[in-house]
């Protein structure tokens, strides 16, 4: 499809081109359209070469590389959702339903909700009281998702977003091999054709929010009371501590140590300890703060 066919009237073509997908500055769906707010941006898109065109603020437009189809408006998110909100009605940018497959050996707690559609359950997967799985919901073998969690849940419009239809996710949320989820969390379906991903063996505890098209890597503790934005990427192996509050489309770098109350509006490296919002290497940080 051809970018200047579908956008608002408030964003300006700076070079057309097509695209065939809608994703996130750190997916790899063929031939992406993504949003850009920020210069940190520009190393993603260079590094990722799936992506086909961006929308992004006008003080980005020229260093968005040539062989990137461009569009320039004030609020690039909102951009993006409007289109979003009129592409949601083609079929091959909607995931398509499938008949539930859910493994005899599932535990499901009877006052559960379960779509009707659209769900996978695998060997083992325990369903406790109350809990609400959306369509377009996979989970894989041996994960547990506790009581009155709501996995599936439809993400809130961006600002703004009141000028055009309501927005519908095209996507869903997989949850890999023995993925524990404490009581009361929110998981939000992917926005885009794809999936919001927690990595295997990752454990998330009470009262935590995790945006649409999140990727939560293998083997992470996210503590009580944490908010993810969307499109968000976080490595393997990382600590969340308890209200640890995560921007929108940012990148946490595999082994990262996130202290209790911290908010991150940025990328991290790998190995990287954040406290107090400042970062620092861990291996400096156990040396340094801890004495060690």
């Amino acid at each position: 499809m051809r970018f200047a066919d579908f956008l608002p009237e408030t964003t300006r073509i700076i070079r057309d081109g097509q695209f065939s997908s809608l994703g996130s500055l750190f997916s790899h769906y063929p031939q992406q359209l993504v949003y850009a707010t920020r210069e940190a941006d520009i190393k993603k898109i260079v590094d990722n070469p799936s992506i086909s065109c961006v929308i992004t603020i006008p003080e980005l437009v020229s260093k968005i590389p040539q062989n990137v189809s461009t569009a320039s408006d004030p609020d690039p998110r909102n951009a993006f959702y409007a289109l979003q909100s009129v592409l949601v009605q083609y079929p091959e940018f909607v995931l398509q339903p499938f008949p539930n497959q859910i493994s005899p050996s599932a535990k499901i707690h009877p006052s559960a909700v379960i779509s009707v559609h659209s769900v996978s359950l695998g060997r083992d997967v325990v369903i406790e009281k109350n809990v609400v799985i959306s369509e377009q919901t996979i989970i894989d073998e041996g994960s547990i998702v506790r009581s009155n969690s709501i996995i599936g849940s439809f993400p809130l419009p961006p600002r703004g977003a009141m000028n055009f239809p309501v927005i519908r996710p095209s996507g869903g949320v997989r949850l890999h091999r023995e993925v524990d989820i404490h009581a009361n969390n929110r998981i939000d379906r992917a926005i885009f054709k794809g999936y919001t991903e927690i990595g295997e063996q990752a454990k998330l505890d009470n009262l935590n929010a995790i945006g649409q098209g999140t990727t939560i890597g293998k083997r992470c503790l996210i503590c009580a009371g944490v908010t993810i934005g969307e499109c968000v990427l976080v490595g393997n192996d990382t600590w969340l501590g308890p209200n640890v509050t995560l921007d929108h489309q940012i990148g946490i770098g595999n082994n990262s140590y996130i202290t209790i109350g911290s908010k991150v509006t940025r990328d991290m490296e790998d190995n990287k300890v954040v406290k107090d919002n400042y970062a620092i290497d861990r291996k400096r940080f156990r040396k340094v703060i801890r004495g060690m």
